[in-house]
């Protein structure tokens, strides 16, 4: 019988092998302050789950000290990774091709989704993070970077959006912008913007038998993925995405997931929960995200869950929590300044 995953997981092994190397990071060093096993990126590398994939982010980007961390990555050789997705990238005929690939790619096997929305005066590249509402700084600046990186090698022509758009600041945004060409600016969302005409100007390195080669194995690993995720899962993914903009209702999620209403029903049956089950554990992730992360108040936050008062929701996150927003809130801070003071005496 086939397990399902109870949270989307992603792979790590060779790549993060290499990106170690490269920066002349100790694998071991950064495993452990993720608070993951020593051996994980050994041989073909494991799966991980999304909480313990952001973690090792977190951890990798504190052992690298390095402010322009995300400008590294993202130039780095992809082509030696040997990775089907970068060479179905690299063969399309123009960066907007090139990304709605990664993006059906990358929304059902990476950490990460990748929209791409084409209009009469420009073409966004749109991020968003999968199983929490934000994507942390580093990566989203390091996969930005790499589509950039890729256009520029693509064309051989130093090409220049129109705007780069982070969830949050840089350590060293003019050296960000120098690169870019452009200024970066705080969003509510990980995107970019390309001219019409840099949105499709040809890729000198498209190759349409190139594309026929690696497009069954990429075509695998995402039914792969999907067939590994469960409903629930899957539905959870699409509300934390849904949620702050309003769409609380199951058939927004019935659409974003392309099924029926009832079909949506009957599968969460089938796997022992329900939609409102479902839906209050997505609004209690976001609400514990956004009252740890943000200085949002609780009325705001009640308001980008959807609830219909301020005080739905302080019923509800007593009842999944035990305590008032702003209690938890501020034992979160408590914890966080221990946890500082422990790690410098340690």
């Amino acid at each position: 019988m086939r397990r399902f995953s109870d949270q989307p997981t992603v792979h790590v092994g060779k790549v993060w092998r290499l990106m170690l190397a490269d920066l002349g990071l100790s694998a071991i060093a950064v495993l452990r302050r993720a608070g993951l096993p020593g051996g994980l990126l050994d041989g073909e590398g494991s799966r991980i789950t999304l909480d313990e994939f952001y973690a090792l982010w977190e951890s990798f980007d504190i052992e690298a000290q390095c402010p322009t961390l995300p400008l590294k990555l993202g130039q780095i050789e992809a082509s030696e990774y040997f990775d089907p997705a970068f060479f179905s990238a690299i063969c399309a005929p123009n960066i907007t091709i090139a990304g709605q690939r990664l993006g059906e790619f990358k929304r059902l096997v990476g950490a990460f989704s990748l929209v791409v929305d084409e209009q009469s005066n420009g073409t966004r590249f749109e991020y968003k993070c999968k199983y929490r509402p934000d994507m942390p700084v580093t990566p989203a600046a390091t996969e930005v970077v790499f589509l950039v990186n890729l256009l520029r090698r693509a064309t051989r022509i130093y090409v220049k959006p129109r705007v780069v758009f982070l969830t949050a600041r840089l350590q060293d945004t003019s050296a960000f912008e120098d690169w870019f060409g452009c200024p970066i600016e705080i969003g509510p969302t990980t995107s970019f913007v390309l001219d019409p005409i840099d949105a499709r100007r040809p890729f000198l390195t498209h190759d349409d038998q190139m594309w026929k080669f690696f497009e069954p194995a990429l075509r695998r690993r995402m039914d792969d993925a999907r067939q590994e995720l469960s409903i629930r899962a899957r539905v959870e993914n699409a509300l934390l995405e849904l949620l702050p903009s309003g769409r609380t209702h199951i058939d927004d999620v019935a659409r974003e997931l392309a099924v029926s209403t009832r079909s949506l029903q009957r599968h969460l049956s089938q796997e022992g929960t329900s939609w409102l089950e479902v839906l209050n554990s997505a609004r209690e992730r976001l609400a514990q995200h956004y009252l740890k992360n943000t200085n949002l108040g609780a009325s705001e936050v009640s308001f980008l869950l959807g609830f219909e008062d301020p005080n739905s929701f302080f019923r509800a996150f007593r009842r999944w929590t035990d305590s008032t927003p702003e209690a938890w809130r501020e034992a979160q801070l408590l914890n966080a300044q221990m946890a500082q003071e422990a790690s410098k005496l340690a």
